[in-house]
């Protein structure tokens, strides 16, 4: 049987002591519950979460680009078992949703809409396989409401996902074992 794999998305910056020890705790509750964790691979969010998965065990992919050469990434964070090296940003969030049976959305910044977005118009058009989107906390959840009329035009995400509209193909959860729980159940 394939191991399952949750792609966490998130910001390349570190969050703060709270939030830095939750998202190590993400990984390591995901990894004890057998999913490879995979991420954008480099510092902040894609590194916390990373660790927390090695640190229970657990497998670590990440999906990297290397577009600037000024900042401190040459190479991905040191809790990644496998480097998917892409071209550039689209194909690396392609690569991602490819490669992910899940998704965990954590604050971010405009990268991280992107990859949300991305999945989101995947989805709702039908363009992939409909898979559940986690977003942990309320910090997306203004910009979702937005989508509240905004219908989902997939039958098939409409119905394995029960959602109406594309606010509703993301599923807001307040803490990490909500979300790991919320994968246990859709796997």
């Amino acid at each position: 049987m394939k191991k399952k794999r949750v792609c966490v998305f998130g910001s390349y910056r570190d969050l703060g002591p709270k939030r830095k020890e939750d998202i190590v705790k993400l990984g390591r509750l995901l990894a004890k519950k057998g999913f490879e964790v995979v991420s954008g691979g480099f510092g902040g969010t894609m590194e916390d979460v990373s660790r927390g998965a090695k640190e229970a065990g657990g497998k670590t992919v990440g999906i990297t680009y290397y577009k600037w050469q000024n900042l401190p990434y040459k190479r991905p964070n040191k809790y990644i078992d496998k480097e998917i090296k892409t071209k550039n940003i689209f194909e690396r969030i392609e690569t991602m949703a490819r490669k992910s049976d899940f998704f965990i959305v954590l604050p971010g910044g405009t990268g991280t809409m992107l990859e949300l977005a991305a999945c989101l118009e995947l989805v709702n058009k039908g363009l992939m396989e409909p898979k559940p989107i986690i977003a942990l906390g309320t910090y997306w959840k203004s910009v979702l409401e937005r989508l509240a009329e905004e219908p989902v035009l997939s039958e098939k995400a409409r119905a394995s996902l029960s959602a109406l509209s594309c606010r509703d193909l993301v599923t807001f959860v307040d803490t990490v074992e909500e979300a790991v729980l919320k994968m246990g159940a859709c796997s």
